[in-house]
């Protein structure tokens, strides 16, 4: 008979396989244990869609581009340069808000952060909607960037979070509606300012906000601490670090703004544009920055890898949608509307590459899409450089198209490294930091942009009319044939040589900024591969021992 002992160790015994008293059959005849799937729960689409709201109203207005930016400025009687002080305005709303979102959730929660956020952001919407001159438009682009950033600086990882154990859903999500669908924005303000006004570009966000702020109080999870948390944000830092974003818009917007500013105040900018990244350098690397989490962040070497790589692709796409912008409307003259449809076929490539991407995620290809992405883009804008005067409208959607299914194949590389590389209680800090890489193209990149082409185009129209010499065969042959063509048409004297002229001017002028947009655009190329070559290939290496992290839901 068994004693009370060996009942016991029997008990607790594992059973391996078979009935009681059979023999056992060992762990190689076990069936596997099979894990149940992961699926996307009610809350999950719940969240899915709050968050979709979310996406639509901050994050699609930092696009506008330059299709609508002169609608802007003739509503509010502004001079071109004066608009700098509505964009510095709103850039340093942006900053302080981002970092003002960091402080504030640490003590009441991602989900109030965000709901105040999009009070902030609606009336910041309701004011420039109602702006009557330049000081009260500034007023509301601060008001309108500071709620934008603590909606955006902690939207993403509250995302993430929605979506526990299916991460890569969530991180396909994001960077198809985060980043794919920005170049339909165009189109959709210049039909609001065609169709209605230029102020309906901004109101008609506001109820857009308040929607999306009823969605996230009611689907998004609540979040807030027990006891407030004390996170230490390095204002000084900030303080700095807008100080030289002010600086170089300043430095790019009035670099050709005649009687502006003197030449010591010029010089100065100048000065402050080169020597303010070093002061914040060195304070960062003192030690006195009270800032733990930004520390241990900059000596991520795969944060710092992704942030750059992010800055890359937000460099490429803001850049040539501000050249394509001007192409379409100061070149050739196109309707705003006709301007816009242009970008659309971009959203349709780099939604669908996006999508591919992350839905037939491989880690071992995820960055060799990431280098054919990189590779891939800066052909298709070398491509584009090949614009002229007479390209046809069908031939640079293709371009377009092209250009945006390449760019496609990058953010997620990029998001999906980020979320590997870094310690769960930096993702929150990490994400705020990634939309500053966000900022910070936004806001200088078109500038710069602009300023440059119409540099090189003034350079070429010098030279055009240093070429047209009447001892040119060339030119004296084009005089003659468009003198033909007036004295048809009843012209003779002077009138006739002041049509001839003009028309000869005006080729002049034509060409010459056809130039600046093909030179830009192969600088950029160059750029782009140069840079991004480069970093792709070192993201590479740097990740290859990375896993996914714990209860992600992918491998």
């Amino acid at each position: 008979m068994t004693s009370a002992t060996e009942a016991r160790a029997m008990l607790s015994r594992p059973v391996e396989a078979g009935l009681p008293g059979e023999p056992s059959q060992g762990r190689e005849s076990m069936p596997p244990v099979t894990v149940p799937p992961v699926v996307l729960e009610r809350r999950h689409w719940l969240a899915a869609l709050a968050m979709l709201v979310v996406l639509f109203a901050p994050y699609q207005t930092l696009v506008q581009t330059v299709i609508t930016d002169d609608a802007v400025r003739k509503g509010v009687q502004a001079d071109d340069y004066d608009m700098t002080w509505v964009q510095v305005a709103y850039g340093v709303g942006m900053l302080y808000g981002l970092f003002t979102a960091l402080w504030l959730s640490a003590r009441i929660g991602a989900r109030y952060t965000i709901a105040l956020g999009l009070l902030g952001f609606a009336l910041g919407n309701l004011l420039c909607g109602a702006a009557s001159g330049l000081v009260s438009l500034a007023l509301g682009r601060f008001v309108d960037g500071f709620g934008k950033m603590m909606v955006m600086g902690l939207g993403r990882t509250t995302l993430y979070k929605q979506f526990e154990r299916l991460l890569l859903v969530a991180i396909g999500f994001y960077a198809t509606f985060a980043y794919a669908t920005r170049n339909s924005t165009p189109l959709l303000m210049a039909a609001l300012d065609v169709g209605l006004s230029w102020r309906w570009m901004y109101w008609v966000y506001v109820p857009v906000a308040l929607l999306a702020l009823g969605l996230v109080w009611r689907f998004f999870r609540p979040d807030r601490p027990p006891r407030p948390v004390h996170l230490a944000i390095d204002w000084l830092a900030v303080t700095l670090f807008t100080a030289w974003v002010v600086a170089i818009v300043f430095a790019f917007s009035w670099y050709r703004k005649w009687g502006g500013w003197t030449s010591n105040a010029f010089a100065g900018t100048v000065i402050l544009c080169v020597t303010l990244p070093v002061f914040l350098a060195v304070w960062l690397g003192s030690g006195y920055s009270p800032d733990e989490h930004l520390k241990r962040l900059l000596r991520t070497r795969i944060f710092i890898l992704a942030m750059t790589t992010r800055g890359l692709m937000l460099l490429n796409l803001v850049a040539v949608l501000t050249i394509v912008g001007m192409y379409a409307t100061l070149l050739r003259g196109y309707p705003r509307i006709t301007a816009g449809w242009l970008m659309v076929p971009t959203t349709l490539t780099m939604a669908s590459t996006t999508l591919l991407t992350t839905c037939f995620h491989r880690r071992r290809l995820r960055h060799v899409w990431l280098v054919v992405g990189m590779v891939g883009t800066a052909a298709c804008v070398w491509w584009l450089s090949s614009l002229d005067n007479f390209t046809p409208k069908e031939h640079v959607a293709l371009i377009l198209a092209c250009w945006g299914a390449f760019l496609g194949l990058i953010p997620p590389a990029f998001l999906t490294d980020e979320i590997e590389g870094l310690n769960p209680k930096d993702f929150l800090y990490a994400g705020a930091l990634a939309v500053v890489g966000l900022v910070v193209p936004i806001i200088t990149v078109p500038t710069a942009t602009g300023t440059v082409i119409k540099a090189w185009s003034d350079r070429a129209l010098d030279t055009y009319r240093l070429n047209l010499s009447t001892n040119r065969p060339a030119v004296s042959e084009a005089a003659a044939r468009v003198a033909d063509y007036y004295e048809r048409r009843g012209l003779s004297g002077p009138p006739l040589q002041q049509e001839t002229g003009r028309v000869l001017g005006t080729f002049a002028t034509v060409e010459s900024v056809a130039f600046g947009f093909r030179l830009g655009l192969r600088v950029l190329s160059l750029t782009m591969l140069a840079l991004g070559l480069i970093v792709a290939l070192l993201l590479w290496q740097a990740a290859r021992g990375l896993r996914a992290p714990p209860g992600a839901g992918y491998t």
